[in-house]
C-alpha cells in the first residue's frame, strides 16, 4: 500500500503513461465529456469531491508546464480562479480561452479526471512539463 500521495490506481496509473506536452482535464460534474475520451470518474454526490482537492492532489505529484481554464471563470467563480492561481507554481503558463473551446480541447487530452463539483467553470487542462 502506498504510505502518501494519491491512491488511486487508476489515477497513479494515468499520471505515470503522462509525458512531455500532454494534457490532462479535471473538470467538474457537468462538464462534456468526449465520447472516447479515458475517463476517471470520481464524482460521488454533489461537491464530492471538490475540483481544487484533486487539483491540488495532481499538482503535488505531476510536472506542469502550463495551465488553460476558461475565461468566464472571472465572472462566474471568481474564488475558484484565484485559488487555482494559488495552487500553480511561479512559471507556469495560465492561458484563458472561452469555455467552448476549452470542451473542444478536451478531444486531444489523454485522460480527463471528473469531479463531483457543482460549482461553475471549475474545469482545467494540464499541460504535461518534463522534470529535466
Amino acid at each position: 500500500m502506498k504510505k502518501r500521495g494519491i491512491l488511486n490506481p487508476a489515477i497513479c496509473s494515468l499520471l505515470a503513461e503522462l509525458g512531455h506536452q500532454d494534457e490532462l482535464l479535471i473538470v467538474d460534474a457537468s462538464f462534456s465529456l468526449p465520447t472516447d475520451a479515458h475517463v476517471i470518474d470520481l464524482s460521488l454526490i454533489p461537491n464530492l469531491p471538490r475540483f481544487l482537492d484533486v487539483f491540488k492532489a495532481i499538482a503535488e505529484e505531476l510536472v506542469i508546464e502550463s495551465v488553460v481554464v476558461a475565461h468566464e471563470i472571472h465572472d462566474a467563480n471568481p474564488r475558484l480562479f484565484h485559488e487555482i492561481r494559488r495552487v500553480i507554481e511561479p512559471g507556469v503558463e495560465l492561458e484563458e480561452v472561452p469555455h467552448r473551446e476549452l470542451v473542444e480541447q478536451a478531444e486531444d487530452a489523454k485522460g480527463i479526471i471528473r469531479t463531483g463539483e457543482f460549482t461553475p467553470y471549475a474545469n482545467i487542462r494540464i499541460v504535461c512539463g518534463s522534470a529535466f
